[in-house]
């Protein structure tokens, strides 16, 4: 993760001003219709993002995702890339079914310290499921 943070873009969506970064809204995700920024209090040399798509409000298992925050968005194309910040980005990560209106649950969680007070590696992992806007 570049400057603790990571983002999600719709390919047909990343010409429009980038939300504010996560920190400075006092979360670890912030979002506009097209784009979503993924961000941690710490350094992490090493995050994980698995991204899933359901037919239906899709479960969470709060005990395993700490943090959670549901969104709203307005997707032209469906496909998304991972915007590694100074790293640059990479296409077509993912493909929803199809484009339009949807809801995401983005949740996010960091490695828990070892047992015996080492140092574990900085890692994160992110969710981001997704499903369509039924309203």
């Amino acid at each position: 993760m570049d400057h603790r943070l990571f983002g999600l873009i719709d390919e047909e969506g990343q010409a429009g001003e980038r939300p504010a970064s996560p920190r400075s809204v006092g979360s670890f995700v912030s979002a506009n219709a097209t784009m979503v920024y993924i961000g941690s209090a710490e350094d992490i040399v090493n995050a994980r993002l698995r991204l899933e798509a359901w037919d239906g409000p899709a479960p969470v298992e709060a005990d395993d995702w700490p943090s959670t925050e549901e969104l709203l968005l307005d997707l032209p194309s469906g496909r998304f890339l991972v915007d590694e910040i100074a790293a640059g980005g990479k296409s077509d990560v993912f493909r929803l079914p199809q484009a339009g209106k949807w809801r995401a649950r983005v949740g996010w969680r960091e490695n828990t310290p070892v047992p015996d007070n080492g140092f574990a590696r900085p890692g994160g992992w992110a969710l981001v499921q997704f499903w369509p806007d039924m309203g």
